[in-house]
């Protein structure tokens, strides 16, 4: 099945993904309207609940991008919550072993493939088989890469039957691996553990991802060998962009004499 992330990697080229943390359907949809291949709205950190979540994830796919979830926790419930209300890709936070990746994975697929329950109640593909072998399809499930014990295990975890990438979240990671610097990708300590990952996913045949929100990092991240990267999220481009535009207009608004 088709859709921009897995066309841009069919076509040797990085998919980037956009981070949604502000409430209701509307910075989302524009996020997904300006060219971004999906949008993740964040259920464990951002403002959305499983309440709404259904619109916010059918206008971004209205927009034409995949709409992925970070989900608050790795529990089946969650998972197959957030997939019948229409994710079409799915963010696991703080996998921290091969057995909680399968878990995760297996929660993604209907019956043979896994142990999604049938009840998808929007945006499904279909009835009975056609629903159920359409999702197995379709569905992106990528665990999250963000405490000592998950990037310890990576290989193991990257190895998982049905799991189609990790994220790496380099503040945790950052945190639990005790570095210096906070979610600094740039720090040599960073480098060399993102190399690991990078490395891993790549024997295993998945797609390593990271969150690195701003242009000058996604473009490091891009040459890091990451395929699916978070270029951008809400907070900072609107408080970027705020910033930048008023710095301009005090600089050179200068009023008649």
């Amino acid at each position: 099945m088709s859709d921009p992330v897995r066309r841009r990697w069919a076509a040797g080229e990085v998919a980037f993904n956009a981070w949604s943390t502000f409430p209701g359907v509307a910075s989302a949809t524009i996020l997904a309207s300006a060219g971004f291949d999906a949008v993740t709205v964040d259920l464990q950190h951002g403002e959305t609940g499983f309440d709404g979540l259904g619109e916010t994830v059918e206008a971004i796919e209205r927009a034409g991008a995949v709409p992925f979830v970070r989900l608050p926790w790795n529990d089946p419930a969650s998972v197959m919550r957030a997939l019948d209300l229409g994710a079409r890709g799915l963010i696991c936070p703080m996998v921290n072993a091969a057995g909680e990746a399968e878990a995760f994975a297996r929660s993604c697929r209907y019956p043979p493939r896994g142990s999604r329950s049938y009840g998808p109640v929007r945006s499904a593909f279909g009835t009975a088989r056609e629903q159920t072998e359409a999702a197995n399809a379709a569905v992106l499930a990528f665990a999250q890469i963000e405490t000592s014990e998950g990037f310890a295990n990576v290989e193991a975890i990257c190895g998982t039957e049905g799991l189609d990438g990790v994220y790496v979240g380099p503040a945790d990671l950052s945190l639990t691996l005790g570095f210096d610097g906070f979610a600094d990708l740039g720090a040599p300590e960073m480098r060399d553990a993102l190399s690991r990952i990078v490395g891993a996913a790549a024997s295993a045949g998945i797609a390593p991802g990271i969150h690195s929100p701003t242009a000058d990092q996604a473009i490091e991240m891009v040459e890091a060998g990451f395929t699916f990267v978070g270029a951008a999220g809400d907070r900072e481009l609107l408080g970027g962009g705020g910033a930048e535009s008023l710095e301009r207009v005090r600089a050179e608004g200068h009023p008649n004499p």
